[in-house]
């Protein structure tokens, strides 16, 4: 009996209670999540493209190095290359250059040529310089003043009346006597005895030839041209390193013409004659740049000498033909000159 009461009294307990919700709901906290790691690049930035560079010494010719960095800068871009125009560069800059061209004087080309057998150089107007396996030359092989002076000659007599030309050299100089006999030789070869119709007849003949110092002063022109007048000279040949402006206007207030190696002054083209040189030579350079971007090098282009620049009133078409047939022979040896360039003398 006691015991069905226990179990009673349990049973009660159990059945009749109800847990009533309290509203609140137990949060457990949980761990904060790290940071998810971003993966680190391992790539290299890309490599800058590979340079073309101008090498323009300060010393050198202005005009041709603008001409030719405006056409490069263009070439460059088109191929892909950055550009530079730079006075020098050292061996251990080459790295990163693909094509260096080069204008004269910049000394040691070739070995900076043999420093970087990976880069394609071209060498514009050197003299002198061959070409080798990454360096391509475009420019005159020599210079032999002896046919420019021969040249000047041949043209001066064909187009003056009565062969009355003359020269204008370098005193006490072997250039001075270079331009001096190849300028005879020259007009002697168009006119033999050169003997005018009318007079003055100069006792040695024409032509004639005046030698200056390279410092003469105004009054060493004026005397010259005073000369010069007297024995009714029609065109004079000016050597190189003479053809001052001044000297050049003093000419042609006194009506003569002039053949000149280089163009002429501003203002005196109605006495000009022609210039005299060789080709330019930025056409040839510029036809090889698709070869020097494929890494093709050591080509030699040799430019001929000739006329750069003609007047057509004073030289004729038909003349400057008759010089240009001349000048033909005169390069494949066929004429001699007379002249060695080394001393100015008769060989």
């Amino acid at each position: 009996m006691l015991f069905s009461l226990v179990l009673f009294a349990c049973s009660q307990g159990s059945s009749g209670e109800t847990l009533a919700p309290t509203g609140e709901t137990a949060l457990i906290p949980s761990p904060s999540p790290s940071p998810t790691p971003r993966p680190t690049s391992t790539l290299a930035p890309p490599p800058s493209p590979p340079l073309a560079v101008l090498l323009a010494p300060p010393e050198g010719d202005p005009d041709q190095a603008g001409e030719l960095q405006s056409a490069l800068a263009d070439l460059a871009a088109q191929s892909g290359l950055r550009f530079q125009t730079r006075p020098s560069l050292a061996p251990a800059e080459l790295g990163q250059v693909k094509v260096l061209i080069a204008l004269p004087p910049y000394p040691g080309l070739e070995e900076l040529a043999a420093a970087a057998p990976d880069t394609q150089f071209l060498a514009i107007g050197f003299i002198g310089l061959g070409a080798g396996s990454n360096l391509s030359v475009v420019g005159a092989r020599e210079e032999r003043p002896d046919q420019l002076a021969f040249l000047a000659g041949y043209a001066a007599a064909a187009i003056t009346e009565d062969w009355r030309v003359a020269v204008i050299s370098e005193a006490d100089t072997v250039a001075g006597k270079v331009a001096r006999l190849g300028f005879t030789n020259g007009v002697t070869f168009f006119c033999g005895l050169c003997l005018p119709v009318f007079p003055p007849f100069p006792a040695g003949g024409y032509p004639l030839s005046i030698d200056l110092a390279a410092s003469a002063s105004p009054e060493d022109w004026q005397a010259a041209v005073t000369y010069l007048s007297s024995w009714q000279i029609g065109t004079v040949y000016v050597q190189p390193g003479l053809a001052e402006a001044g000297f050049l206007s003093v000419l042609a207030q006194a009506g003569i013409n002039f053949i000149l190696d280089g163009p002429a002054p501003d203002g005196l083209e109605a006495n000009w004659a022609a210039s005299l040189g060789y080709k330019n030579p930025l056409e040839d350079a510029l036809a090889l740049w698709p070869d020097l971007v494929a890494g093709q090098g050591g080509q030699q282009i040799d430019l001929p000498l000739g006329f750069s620049q003609v007047n057509p009133d004073l030289l004729s078409p038909g003349r400057q033909r008759l010089a240009e047939g001349m000048l033909a022979d005169l390069l494949a040896g066929f004429i001699s000159t007379g002249v060695d360039p080394l001393t100015g003398e008769t060989p």
